[in-house]
């Protein structure tokens, strides 16, 4: 794993298991399905600005429930797009991001249209 992958997973608040099935997901991947998945995903704003949200922290439901003004089901959708493309977990402490979603919050410029 490249230095930069390594300070992301400094960042996140992974437990050492959670890292170990995140880490384990990443590797079986494919990379192909992979890069549309993430297009189709963080395409949409919503889904950007919960991931930022959660950001470094630990985020349960009802401070996503006040934050967004949205129903539990509509924030439980978003999530699970965001968990399918590896950028969150959830954890019986909350939403978490992962290395690759603190990446995704560090790296990322994205220009509106």
């Amino acid at each position: 794993m490249d230095e930069e992958f390594e300070k992301m997973k400094k960042k996140s608040k992974l437990t050492k298991d959670e890292m170990k099935v995140f880490l384990l997901k990443l590797e079986s991947i494919d990379k192909k399905v992979d890069h549309s998945n993430l297009m189709r995903c963080m395409s949409n704003e919503t889904r950007r600005d919960l991931l930022n949200f959660i950001g470094y922290d630990v985020r349960i439901m009802e401070e996503l429930k006040k934050k967004f003004e949205m129903e539990v089901d509509q924030i439980k959708y978003h999530l699970s797009m965001l968990e399918h493309s590896l950028y969150v977990m959830e954890s019986q402490e909350g939403w978490k991001a992962t290395p690759r979603g603190i990446g995704f919050i560090e790296n990322a410029i994205l220009e509106d249209s």
